[in-house]
């Protein structure tokens, strides 16, 4: 399912990776739901540990880089969402209806609250920068 327009930053990469989370928000989903979550289960706490890793690590970058303002609170966020998987990668080390919802549950915060609010900030932050950036690259070669 493609990445509603309202959830978009305008950062590519980023963009990319938040349908990365949305993909694997609808496939728990619907392995709830066709009752075949043993399959899903133990990927999708997988899954997120590694997207946790790659794409927090990618979005600090960025906020070291330009030295965005909220960096502290960003980076705060990121760490509640890696200590929540890796309690609940310990709470179930195998399948249990519960451990799927709380993976749904988890991640469905995660994109209303911290995609929807904090990402789309950093989002336009980050263009923000970059246009200043090739406004300044332009001026010098003229």
């Amino acid at each position: 399912m493609a990445l509603g327009e309202k959830y978009n930053t305008g950062v590519v990469w980023q963009d990319f990776q938040h349908q990365q989370l949305m993909d694997l928000f609808f496939k728990v989903k619907e392995a709830k739901v066709k009752k075949s979550g043993n399959e899903v289960f133990r990927y999708s706490l997988a899954f997120l540990a590694m997207y946790v890793n790659h794409h927090f690590k990618l979005e600090e970058e960025y906020m070291d880089i330009y030295y965005y303002p909220e960096t502290e609170s960003h980076k705060k966020e990121h760490k509640g969402l890696v200590k929540k998987i890796k309690e609940l990668r310990k709470k179930y080390p195998n399948y249990e209806e519960k451990g799927m919802d709380n993976i749904l549950i988890t991640l469905n915060d995660w994109i209303l609250k911290h995609i929807l609010g904090d990402d789309k900030k950093l989002g336009e932050y980050i263009l923000s920068c970059e246009q200043k950036n090739r406004a300044i690259a332009d001026e010098t070669r003229h």
